[in-house]
């Protein structure tokens, strides 16, 4: 610890920072699969429909940009400046989209489809009376 912390943000990312280098890249490397595979995982009832298909593709594609942007920055020796700088706004973008994106319109989805379910049953229960016409043209004997 030759400089001052300041100072180590515009020193190349590479494995002269020993302690911090190996880790970083190993860690970015299983978030990156991570947020993958919980992508695949959690959208395979889904089918990417709706509000929650669409929260998690932000998910993912926040996540793979924050993350593979760090493995790129460690493969190509950038500064340390912009790892930091681009971890910080993934975290904050991850956390605003659970936090303050999503939530109302989950909210109105789901108002949205109680609604539907409501006008169903009225409905249902007003047609359950009446004897449907048979529309095929008339019985045929098999």
């Amino acid at each position: 610890m030759a400089q001052w912390p300041w100072e180590y943000l515009f020193v190349a990312l590479n494995a002269r920072l020993g302690t911090f280098y190996t880790p970083f890249w190993v860690v970015n490397l299983l978030l990156f699969i991570f947020t993958i595979v919980a992508y695949a995982w959690s959208t395979r009832g889904v089918n990417g429909r709706g509000v929650l298909g669409n929260e998690w593709e932000y998910l993912l594609w926040i996540g793979v940009s924050t993350f593979g942007l760090n493995l790129v920055y460690a493969a190509f020796q950038w500064y340390g400046i912009f790892p930091i700088v681009t971890t910080a706004i993934g975290i904050y973008l991850l956390r605003d989209t659970v936090v303050n994106r999503f939530p109302p319109q989950l909210a109105a989805e789901a108002a949205h489809e109680a609604m539907l379910r409501t006008r169903r049953q009225v409905s249902d229960g007003v047609e359950a009376t009446l004897k449907r016409p048979n529309r095929r043209g008339g019985s045929k004997k098999r």
